[in-house]
């Protein structure tokens, strides 16, 4: 791959990366917020164990998603350095990046009410949807990468 391409690549990846940090900031931010400075989260103690695993699970999965997000756009700069363009790596952490966008759509439908306190909880079709989506991508990111591969084979 030529270096213009390979430069524009690495500065689109630095963007990325930096909105996701921003994003990242802002979740934890706004939890530490609710927890310990405003203390605006109302514990039901019947509800207590639901409203510890929503809380820390949103924080748990916007972390992975963000670790796996910094993994990918740096094997996809290193792999494009050596020549190939779909690192074979990045298929197995796309699909660990479909379950953990499905526990990430679940607590963040669940997050207002835990924070209320209240006795609702929702699987709605978005918990289902975005992680499929992922899945697709990750589908169609292995056939990139078997086609790259047959290609380069024959030449």
């Amino acid at each position: 791959m030529n270096n213009p391409t390979q430069r524009s690549i690495k500065w689109l990846s630095v963007a990325i990366l930096f909105f996701a940090t921003i994003y990242f900031g802002f979740i934890y931010a706004k939890t530490i917020n609710q927890l310990w400075i405003q203390k605006t989260i109302v514990w039901n103690q019947d509800k207590l164990a639901w409203q510890v695993f929503i809380i820390a699970g949103r924080l748990i999965a916007t972390a992975l998603l963000y670790f796996f997000c910094w993994i990918f756009l740096v094997r996809t700069n290193r792999s494009l350095k050596n020549g190939e363009i779909f690192p074979r790596s990045n298929v197995s952490l796309l699909r660990w990046a479909a379950l953990v966008t499905a526990l990430a759509t679940f607590v963040q439908s669940n997050y207002g009410d835990a924070i209320k306190g209240a006795q609702m909880s929702v699987l709605d079709g978005n918990t289902l949807f975005y992680p499929l989506v992922v899945l697709f991508f990750a589908g169609l990111y292995k056939i990139a990468y078997l086609t790259a591969k047959d290609s380069s084979l024959a030449i």
